[in-house]
């Protein structure tokens, strides 16, 4: 299997992309101008960009709940670089719409050199364990149209991981590309998936720090509720269940979100080679993770 090929499946950057992205639209975004008060989250498919894209917004908009129940995410926070056929991407809309702008994506840091050395523009990075990651991504792979709807197993799914040819590349290289952000510009920040599990409080404090933004505890409270889990899952603004390339008979779209569901999966040999690169790559650049 790790000759599986996506439908329309075309590279740019050693980065497996689909059919719903385009290059004119990937080449306009290093150009685009990202102003004060603008947020870039960004985030390798599957490691908790949704929760958070929810979260970045209520911080901003002072945990307004009401419109983050009324009015789709994907009208709330851009997706830069999508463009299915026939209709304007996320940037062509953006373009026309004032600031300020919180935008979502899943390319690499290279793309948005300028705009990050500009220090306008927020950028939040989220990563989340390889693990984990994996695991979420097969069962996305095998519910979405633009992903083949992918019939192979578990193991059919690694082999694609080691041949580094899922959507978006590899995801040691693709943080390879946004860590050092991280450390080197004050306007980048990490934000780890696991901390969103284990101390969503204090993820929500930084945040509000990093964002020149203020809540009230009873705000705070409020936006902690809603981001539950099980709030999400019923929300139909953020669940996609609107969304008709999703076949929600094979797995729902926020599918679990625990830490440790790879034990179910990995064998001790995928462990090892998946433990190899985390710590060539994610532990030298000192960050580490949780994976239970």
């Amino acid at each position: 299997m790790a000759d599986y090929r996506i439908p329309g499946e075309w590279m740019k950057e050693n980065m497996v992309l689909s059919n719903d992205i385009d290059d004119e639209t990937i080449n306009k975004l290093g150009s685009f101008q990202m102003k004060e008060g603008d947020v870039l989250v960004t985030a390798y498919p599957k490691t908790g960009i949704t929760w958070i894209q929810e979260l970045v917004w209520l911080v901003y908009y002072k945990g307004d709940i009401a419109k983050a129940h009324s009015v789709p995410l994907t009208e709330r926070c851009t997706y830069l670089e999508y463009k299915p056929s026939g209709v304007p991407s996320g940037l062509d809309l953006l373009e026309k719409e004032s600031t300020p702008h919180i935008m979502k994506t899943h390319m690499k840091s290279e793309i948005f050199k300028k705009q990050i050395e500009s220090r306008k523009v927020r950028v939040i990075v989220v990563i989340r364990n390889p693990k984990d990651t994996l695991v979420s991504l097969y069962h996305f792979y095998r519910m979405t149209a633009n992903l083949g709807y992918f019939k192979g197993t578990w193991d059919d799914f690694f082999e694609i991981y080691k041949a580094k040819h899922l959507i978006y590349g590899d995801y040691f290289d693709w943080y390879s590309s946004w860590l050092p952000q991280c450390k080197d510009n004050f306007n980048v920040k990490l934000v780890k998936y696991e901390d969103m599990q284990r101390s969503m409080p204090d993820v929500i404090n930084d945040l509000c720090l990093f964002l020149d933004k203020s809540l009230s505890e009873k705000q705070i409270n409020d936006i902690m509720k809603h981001l539950s889990f099980d709030s999400m899952s019923r929300n139909g603004a953020v669940n996609c269940k609107n969304i008709p390339y999703f076949d929600f008979t094979v797995s729902s779209f926020l599918r679990k979100g625990i830490i440790g569901d790879w034990k179910n999966y990995f064998t001790r040999e995928q462990s090892a080679l998946v433990d190899k690169p985390y710590n060539d790559v994610i532990v030298s650049m000192g960050v580490k993770l949780e994976f239970e």
